[in-house]
């Protein structure tokens, strides 16, 4: 394969729309081990969460337990991903926008801007950090 940006722009479309398919796997049967394996060592995530003057952050280890206890109070429940834009910054780094929808019976129940940040590591893509914000 090549190493032209297009290449790699469409190589992570691809990567992204199988983290989607993800999601909708673990928000099926609770098992987050498929999305635990693409976070990097170094992944963080920051809330910015209404109510409240300063965001959450979380480190790797605390995310993973957050969203397995998540997808494990959140029975029934399934995300929508809205509006996605995807920037590469270069060859080996993304950056991703889209709004996050949480909803159960039809009933949107969350909206969260998400914006996440990957990196090729030569092998395989891996998000590194995240920033979500509830709408």
């Amino acid at each position: 394969m090549s190493n032209s940006i297009q290449d790699k722009h469409e190589d992570f479309i691809q990567t992204h729309d199988a983290y989607f398919s993800k999601w909708a796997d673990v928000m099926k049967t609770g098992d987050t081990s498929q999305l635990e394996k693409i976070m990097s060592a170094e992944y963080y995530v920051t809330f910015f969460i209404r109510g409240q003057e300063k965001p959450a952050f979380f480190n790797r280890s605390e995310a993973v337990k957050g969203m397995r206890q998540s997808v494990s109070f959140h029975g029934g429940e399934k995300k929508r991903f809205e509006n996605r834009v995807i920037r590469l910054r270069n060859a080996k780094n993304a950056v991703v926008f889209y709004e996050q929808v949480l909803e159960k019976n039809g009933e949107e129940l969350a909206r969260l801007f998400t914006i996440e940040n990957w990196y090729n590591n030569g092998e395989q893509w891996k998000i590194i950090r995240e920033v979500q914000e509830h709408v």
